[in-house]
């Protein structure tokens, strides 16, 4: 990592390390903007083990993507307050028990595949966060308090692929200033929005709500409304009729 040719790379891509027991130092490489690593070892249980403390870490990094590392508990073991100072987006997928550090330049979040609720909580810990996209996680029937009340610039929230998914959590409300887009789609059980979350959405601007069949009604407090340009329902047979 210290050689003088990759201090120039912008971008690296790592797949099938699942005999790889600890990741090389990217966070030394000055110029790394984009970085992708997937089908991990169980052995990774962090980005960087060493303690990093003393100095900036990633400085230069923008996307982080981390598909399939499933004992992975976080970016850093020990971490101080200059570590990825620029990042703005990231993705994981099946990383089961990752908790998100405090960081405050992330923009936009994917979280697919398995996620328990520490990790859903640690969301929270994205104070800028403007773009959240949770989806695929099977096994949930719920979604924690605490995910949402902290996010206070938020502006474009999608629930997709919660099978199990049987209500929303009611925190949506604490969202009222900003979240202008909500879209839910294929959660299956979802039996109810939230009344008093939705009714405090007073800067939505649009909602989707697709192949959500046992959905059967829309909350009163929708008519509050007033910035609300768009609704879209579609494959919820349940609710079209009803509305």
């Amino acid at each position: 990592m210290n050689h003088s040719v990759l201090k120039r790379v912008v971008s690296i891509r790592i797949e099938g390390c699942e005999n790889c027991l600890c990741l090389p130092p990217f966070g030394d490489l000055p110029c790394l903007e984009s970085l992708v690593l997937a089908n991990g070892s169980g052995e990774v249980e962090y980005l960087e083990q060493d303690d990093v403390s003393t100095r900036r870490w990633f400085p230069s990094l923008r996307k982080l993507s981390i598909w399939d590392f499933r004992n992975l508990k976080g970016l850093l073991k020990k971490g101080g307050e200059e570590q990825f100072p620029v990042l703005e987006e990231m993705d994981t997928d099946n990383c089961p028990m990752f908790v998100i550090p405090t960081l405050s330049s992330v923009r936009k979040l994917v979280i697919f595949g398995e996620a328990d609720a520490t990790s859903l909580n640690s969301i929270s810990n994205l104070c800028a966060l403007t773009y959240l996209h949770i989806s695929s996680i099977i096994k949930a029937t719920s979604l924690p308090e605490e995910m949402l009340k902290s996010l206070a610039n938020l502006k474009y929230l999608k629930i997709s692929g919660l099978c199990n998914l049987k209500e929303l959590p009611s925190s949506l409300a604490s969202l009222i200033n900003a979240l202008k887009s909500l879209d839910v789609e294929s959660c299956y059980a979802l039996e109810s929005l939230p009344e008093e979350g939705v009714k405090g959405l007073t800067s939505l601007t649009e909602l989707s709500i697709f192949c959500c069949e046992m959905l059967k009604c829309l909350p009163e407090g929708l008519k509050h409304l007033t910035t609300l340009t768009s609704l879209s329902i579609s494959r919820s047979p349940t609710l079209e009729k009803q509305c």
